[in-house]
């Protein structure tokens, strides 16, 4: 059950993560959340509760730091990219040392291109991420698809990164399309 709602929450990052700030760090503060509490062994219940705090954190940290809200905005996003990579390159084994390098460090260089491109950043950062979150749903529906959340071999990698770029190129480009002006279009 669980899978199925990051599932739903990555297709709204990933399709129209731009069109709110506010909808973009919900989702991705859950994303975020869900990705570590699975990685780390977290039951349905706890990784679901621990979802839905850290979405309502990352939307608290919003408000109040509203000067900052593309900056935070793409530090929550990056969060979000940074576990998907750590679930990537953790080997099977969760390891807490290497998620608190990787993770921090994703969040702030991506917290930083937010703060720069602004409105660029939010279309492909909420476009990447929702793209993880739907891979790693789908990969934990359903056991065939598993190498999806979890892939083993180098080749599993090279298969979910190119299906990532390729998710995240879609959602940008229908982001792009529905936040067009109409002297854009």
């Amino acid at each position: 059950m669980s899978a199925l709602i990051v599932t739903l929450v990555g297709l709204v990052l990933l399709l129209a993560g731009s069109l709110s700030v506010r909808l973009a760090v919900l989702a991705a503060g859950f994303g975020v959340s869900w990705m570590l509490a699975e990685a780390m062994g977290a039951d349905t219940a706890t990784a679901l509760l621990v979802s839905v705090a850290g979405a309502v954190l990352a939307f608290l940290l919003t408000l109040v730091a509203a000067r900052l809200l593309f900056f935070v905005c793409g530090l929550c996003v990056g969060a979000l990219v940074g576990a998907r990579l750590f679930v990537l390159v953790q080997g099977g084994t969760a390891d807490v040392l290497l998620a608190l390098i990787v993770v921090p460090a994703v969040a702030l260089l991506c917290a930083f291109l937010a703060r720069r491109l602004q409105r660029r950043f939010l279309v492909w950062g909420t476009a990447v991420a929702g793209a993880a979150l739907v891979l790693s749903g789908v990969g934990r529906l359903w056991t065939d698809a598993g190498e999806l959340w979890k892939p083993e071999s180098g080749g599993a990698v090279v298969l979910m990164l190119v299906l990532w770029v390729v998710l995240a190129v879609i959602g940008s480009q229908v982001q792009k399309r529905t936040t067009a002006r109409p002297a854009d279009r």
